[in-house]
């Protein structure tokens, strides 16, 4: 009899939100996720699909606003092309970070849902061209200088 826990797969992600009208417009449009059943709980959810098997459950009913939300918290969906998202994101006025290289490479963007819940968008492969770093698609509206720490760079 083996003894260790096997873990199959990632299943799903599930976040508490305020208004479920008001995120699912966010999660459907914006981010461009597909809506999928959910089972009838008593209270109010919505799911959706991240591809192959993956999910976010976001589960209706926050009454507390959270402390303090720091970016180190949160969720990673990979894009072909994370400066043609964070146009998107702009055009749809979503909050959004600059454009940062994490120290691999890897070009990431962190924004925010209607309830403040930390998102990253990252590209792990991308055509031989130069960039600034730092070069800025969205607002830099999500955190002032006061709340920025290098540990945020998860």
């Amino acid at each position: 009899m083996n003894n260790k826990l096997t873990i199959k797969a990632f299943n799903h992600v599930a976040l508490q939100i305020y208004d479920i009208e008001k995120s699912r417009v966010f999660y459907s449009e914006t981010l461009g996720l597909e809506e999928i059943p959910a089972p009838a709980f008593d209270y109010p959810v919505i799911w959706f699909s991240l591809g192959n098997g993956r999910e976010v459950h976001l589960i209706g009913g926050k009454s507390e606003t959270p402390i303090i939300s720091v970016r180190s918290n949160h969720f990673a969906l990979e894009v072909s092309d994370i400066y043609l998202a964070g146009k998107i994101l702009k055009e749809n006025g979503a909050n959004c970070l600059p454009i940062k290289s994490r120290p691999d490479g890897i070009l990431q963007l962190f924004l925010t849902d209607p309830d403040g819940n930390f998102i990253e968008l990252c590209q792990f492969s991308f055509p031989k061209i130069s960039f600034k770093a730092s070069q800025s698609v969205c607002f830099n509206s999500l955190l002032d200088s006061s709340t920025r720490s290098s540990s945020d760079n998860r």
